[in-house]
Parts: structure tokens; sequence; C-alpha cells
């Protein structure tokens, strides 16, 4: 999803400022010394190559450089590691951060994948089941969608799959029964391709309107035990697991940004999510 310099420029422009602020602030408030709470982040990516103005795509050199950063640094965590963390069951080191991939595009199995293993960096690969085997790119899509083939391989990278509903659409915007089947039908489908039951599932858009608790109960009783948003902040212990925030990581950042996303610079931006979501929602097919 290319976008003109216009909106490029401004969205960067804003996410710095949002960052600088962010920084600030947390060193202000904890006095530079960090704060009393282990927090954990889940950081979102999409697709992974060469695009132009498209902030859902990070280029495969920048991927490996956070993957790098996050070894060196011990930062990486488990999908089980999280929910362990959040139940009180296991501590987690302060700045953890667990790698996620929506939509479930070729380049999660052709880019992501294999750096993530060589990295010994475990994440979660979000798929929308109607999606998997598609092709679009004669409509201008980047890349086509992953084959369940290529679906059923990720683990063996270490990646674990998870839901990313059926049909990409918001659940918060449609009837709730029709949302549970969302839900419902993605679990099926994928549950008869891998190996153990899926039990993660993270918003389609995931934005303020796209989730309500009705939906959040509707998941959690059809056998999700974590429920992700696109709603930025970190996780802590005790954190509902029915509405679990996320921090998206985009393309075409500096070089510096990946470290201070990793230290909570852009936990602030749920600002931004909570008033000015209508400005950042991506097309139905790239979230």
């Amino acid at each position: 999803m290319s976008v003109s310099w216009k909106r490029w420029l401004a969205k960067k422009a804003a996410r710095n400022a949002v960052m600088a602020t962010g920084w600030a602030t947390r060193n202000l408030r904890s006095g530079g010394n960090g704060h009393s709470a282990p927090e954990v982040r889940v950081l979102t990516y999409h697709g992974f190559g060469e695009a132009t103005r498209d902030p859902y795509y990070v280029r495969p050199d920048v991927f490996e450089d956070h993957l790098r950063y996050i070894a060196e640094h011990d930062l990486a965590v488990s999908l089980d590691d999280v929910m362990a963390f959040v139940r009180g069951e296991r501590l987690l080191k302060d700045g953890s951060v667990l790698v996620t991939m929506d939509d479930g595009l070729l380049s999660v199995a052709e880019h992501a994948a294999p750096l993530m293993k060589r990295y010994g960096v475990p994440g979660v690969a979000y798929i929308t089941t109607a999606l998997v085997g598609e092709d679009y790119t004669a409509q201008g899509n980047p890349e086509r969608y992953l084959t369940w083939d290529e679906v059923e391989a990720l683990p063996a990278s270490g990646l674990t799959v998870g839901s990313h509903a059926h049909t990409h659409r918001s659940l918060g915007e449609m009837p709730l029964a029709e949302a549970r089947e969302e839900g419902e039908r993605s679990k099926e489908l994928l549950d008869q391709h891998m190996d153990a039951p899926v039990e993660s599932f993270a918003y389609p858009f995931g934005m303020r309107p796209d989730e309500t608790p009705e939906t959040a109960r509707a998941l959690t009783e059809t056998g999700y035990t974590s429920v992700f948003i696109a709603q930025h902040g970190a996780i802590v212990q005790g954190a509902d697991p029915a509405r679990l925030p996320r921090i998206k990581v985009e393309g075409g950042e500096l070089s510096l940004t990946f470290p201070l996303i990793c230290q909570g610079a852009m936990d602030v931006w749920k600002v931004v999510d909570d008033t000015l979501w209508r400005l950042q929602r991506p097309p139905t097919d790239q979230a």
C-alpha cells in the first residue's frame, strides 16, 4: 500500500515526535532508572521486502537488524512465555519482546521465518484463513498469500500459528453472531492443518471500533486463550488476556527507532489509537 509523499512524511514526523515525547516522558517519570514492574511488548509486522512508501513492508535487511538487536540483548520471548507472564506464572526480563506478523503473506515464509530461525527468535504468524493460497498481485498487491503447505511449515522455524479471522473484516462492525463465526471458522480450518490447536487470535485492524467486550467474550468462548488488539502499550502481569496491546513496526524508519520502540517510546501512541484511529486505518487487505 504505497502512500503519497505528503502522508508518508507526515506519518513519519508524527511517529518520531511521539517517540521522542514517549522516551522523554518515561525517563522523567522513572528518574532514568526504569520502572518497578516488568513490561513486555508485542511487535507487529506485516510484509517483508522492497516497497515504495509502504509502512506495512519492512526490508529484510532491516528486519535482520531488528532480530540481531533482540538476540544480542536477550529480549526474545515466545507466546507461551508472554501468556505465562500475564498469568503471573513466569517472570520475564523487563523490555522483552514478542515478534508477530499479520495476514499470512508469502514474505513471512520467504524472508522472516529463515531469519528468525537463524537468530533463535520465536514469533507468531497470524493467518487470515480465507486468504490462504490467494494471489491478488494482478490487482496490485505486492505479493501473494501463503498456501496451506507453507503455513504448515512455519512451526519448523519456531513460529506459532494464530488466527487473524477468516475474512479479514472488522469484527466490531458486524453482528455478534457473524463475528463469532469469523473466529470459529478460522480456528476450525487452522486446527485441521496444524499439529496443535490454535489458541491465539489477532483482530483484523484491531482499532477501537473493531473490538468490543462482546467480541472478546465470543473469541474466548471459541477457544482462544490470547486475543490481541492493534492498540499500543506494554503488557504487564495481570493484563486482560482477551485484550492485549501490540506495537506496530513500520517500514522506512530511522535505525535508532527500533531500540526506542523496544524500550517503550511508542507506548504513548495509544493516544493516537484512541482519538485519531481513522487516519491510520489501512485498506481491508493490509492490517
